[in-house]
């Protein structure tokens, strides 16, 4: 298993930022050429180009948040696809709905963002060539980095289908005319850039180089490609392989804690992560805590996670809300999964006193316009994200916590849907033990029984549930509805918010006559109706590029 190294590699991007200063200009492909890594005075010998592999590790941070490497950015997805939503409607408008459009600044932030970062890769694919060093580091290096842009690549393909795919560094007159490549054509290069990296990626890395892509890494990347192809066997190939290397176990260091603090600083560290983005302490950081925090905490509250999300987590029997025993819908906070209650904060209701953070106690029932009031603004509803916050950060403007980016309970889940998806009678209790069960047993559910999931559908439907609640808030929810073609069933209806009641007496009390917050059945606060059209699952071109290069075509049901 790999242990706890240094950050030595942060301190090395500080150094290597100057080489990626990218003059902006009106096209969003035209972040070539980086003048400053292209002087005759760099590229002399292997500390220049170690120096520059290292700045390709320099993922956006701070307030550049529409990216597929950035916490806000992967929560953003998350909410898009039905885990929530944010309250300027960036998410649900802005994303994933039957009005988004091809002028969404969030679109473009993800487009213009996924081809910054492949400009700096290709960069570099074209200088390390000719630097005078050993070849065997050459052609390594460039493979960890031809995995870094397939990371890229794949999103592009994968949100939008059809999409420019330069290989290497274009001047204007090329980004303002190159054509889209066909998303078959870009899987396929990652598909090969991946296979070829695994092939020499070293299983571990020193305390020198941690962060930095290893084997494991690329074979994971390779099997979300995989599953979005619906490639099942392909992709338990790559997910045994994770496996069976045992570089990596689920984290149970911190007891019933484990689950939250793996999400806090230290977690890069777990024996659990693959794949992380790091921060450094006053240098490098994201404004993540700012959006994330409670009001009561200082911060703005910046997302509503839904209660349907709520609702999916299982009871402390391991059973789901509909069958277990120990739930009550007049107390629905209490024996709940563990998971649950490290992930969003909950409001007192029933029994439960609400969630105590840093001393303060979460309560969105104060009344009107009182901190986080769950009908202060009109895309909230009284729940607030918790997951990966850290007391010990003091200034939510510059969070240093990791965002990770692959673990290992994405490989067992993946690994358990992709066997039941291609070959259903390889499911067996020892398969169940060895996945889904490992991930349960952390936060001390009972194990899934081959009894109770005895069909190909049923494993299905306990894969999902399980993804949904385990990864929430790490970037994969639109993905993962997106390739399971459920999208338009899940983000066509009205979401719901926190647990309200008719008793005038009672804090979470919710009004009367015209005044009175609506509710559904069951007196949950009903508070955004979402639509989504089977054109959403693309995103559309973003206009500024589409007004710029003649030769790009809009993704069908754009304007």
């Amino acid at each position: 298993m790999k242990r706890i190294n240094i950050k030595s590699i942060l301190a090395a991007v500080l150094v290597s930022l100057i080489l990626f200063s990218v003059t902006s200009c009106e096209d969003l492909l035209d972040k070539q050429p980086l003048t400053s890594i292209s002087d005759a005075s760099f590229w002399t010998g292997e500390e220049d180009a170690l120096l520059a592999l290292v700045g390709c590790y320099r993922f956006p941070s701070g307030w550049t948040h529409d990216d597929f490497a950035h916490p806000q950015g992967l929560m953003y997805l998350d909410l898009a696809g039905g885990h929530g939503v944010e309250k300027e409607n960036f998410t649900t408008l802005g994303m994933a709905s039957s009005n988004t459009v091809a002028t969404s600044g969030n679109i473009l932030g993800y487009w213009s963002n996924a081809y910054s970062q492949i400009a700096h890769y290709n960069t570099f694919l074209d200088k390390i060539g000719d630097c005078p060093m050993d070849e065997s580091k050459k052609t390594l290096w460039a493979a960890e980095v031809k995995c870094l842009r397939s990371y890229y690549l794949f999103y592009l393909a994968f949100h939008w289908k059809d999409v420019p795919m330069p290989l290497t560094t274009i001047g204007v007159s090329d980004a303002n005319s190159i054509a889209q490549t066909p998303q078959a054509d870009v899987y396929k290069q990652v598909e090969d850039d991946l296979k070829a990296a695994i092939a020499i990626l070293p299983e571990q890395r020193t305390s020198s180089e941690y962060g930095r892509f290893t084997k494991g890494a690329a074979q994971v990347l390779l099997s979300r490609l995989y599953l979005a192809e619906e490639r099942w066997s392909d992709a338990a190939t790559a997910l045994k392989s994770v496996i069976d290397s045992d570089e990596y176990e689920i984290d149970r260091s911190n007891g019933d804690d484990s689950y939250e603090k793996l999400f806090q600083i230290g977690g890069e560290y777990s024996s659990e992560m693959i794949f992380s983005i790091q921060y450094l302490k006053d240098n490098i950081s994201t404004s993540r805590y700012i959006y994330l925090s409670p009001e009561a905490l200082g911060g703005w509250h910046q997302f509503a996670p839904y209660n349907e999300l709520v609702k999916a987590y299982f009871c402390s029997d391991g059973k789901d809300i509909a069958t277990s025993a120990v739930y009550d819908d007049d107390d629905p906070y209490v024996n709940r999964d563990l998971r649950l209650y490290a992930t969003i904060f909950l409001p007192p209701v029933g029994t439960y006193e609400g969630t105590t953070f840093n001393n303060v106690t979460y309560n969105c029932f104060l009344g009107a316009n009182k901190s986080d009031s769950y009908n202060r603004y009109t895309l909230f509803n009284g729940y607030c994200p918790k997951k990966g916050l850290d007391a010990s950060v003091s200034n939510p403007y510059e969070t240093y916590t990791y965002t990770p980016i692959m673990r290992y309970a994405e490989v067992l889940l993946g690994y358990l849907e992709a066997v039941n998806e291609a070959t259903p009678g390889a499911v067996d209790q020892q398969l169940l033990d060895l996945t889904i069960n490992d991930i349960r047993d952390r936060v001390n559910l009972p194990p899934v029984q081959i009894a109770d999931v005895a069909s190909q559908d049923l494993v299905r439907q306990a894969v999902r549930k399980e993804r949904r609640v385990e990864l929430a808030f790490e970037g994969f929810r639109y993905y993962d509805v997106l390739r399971w073609g459920i999208a338009e069933q899940e983000l066509n209806h009205t979401f719901t918010g926190v647990k309200l009641s008719d008793d005038p007496n009672a804090p979470n009390y919710r009004g009367s006559g015209s005044t009175a917050s609506p509710v559904d059945e069951d007196m949950y606060y009903k508070f955004e109706t979402r639509t989504w059209s089977a054109h959403n699952r693309y995103f559309p071109i973003p206009q500024n590029d589409l007004n710029i290069n003649d030769n790009l075509e809009q993704n069908t049901g754009y304007n």
